[in-house]
């Protein structure tokens, strides 16, 4: 389902922002504090945060046996800029800037 796919990388950058427990999870970030919050399991929280990773929404660094996430804030901004390039969004921009709209 989310295996890396350059043809896909897109659509999965997206859906990993469609479930509504990964955004909850993105509120917190820990897996503990999020195990607890939501009342889930581990595993359960580490899979939805394997899916975010895999979306390129989340980076994760591992210390030791501790995994720390954070928001991949480049990888967001450059998969926005790829889905306004190819709805035109960034050419509609221009056109408005030109006539001054």
């Amino acid at each position: 389902m989310f295996l890396p796919n350059p043809n896909r990388e897109l659509p999965d950058h997206f859906l990993a922002f469609a479930n509504p427990t990964r955004l909850r999870i993105l509120e917190r970030l820990s897996v503990n504090d999020l195990a607890e919050h939501l009342r889930m399991s581990q595993p359960r929280i580490s899979w939805h945060l394997r899916m975010l990773r895999v979306g390129g929404v989340v980076r994760t660094r591992r210390d030791g046996r501790q995994v720390y996430c954070s928001l991949d804030v480049e990888n967001i901004a450059r998969e926005r800029a790829h889905l306004d390039q190819m709805l035109g969004i960034e050419d509609r921009m221009k056109v408005r800037e030109e006539v001054g709209a």
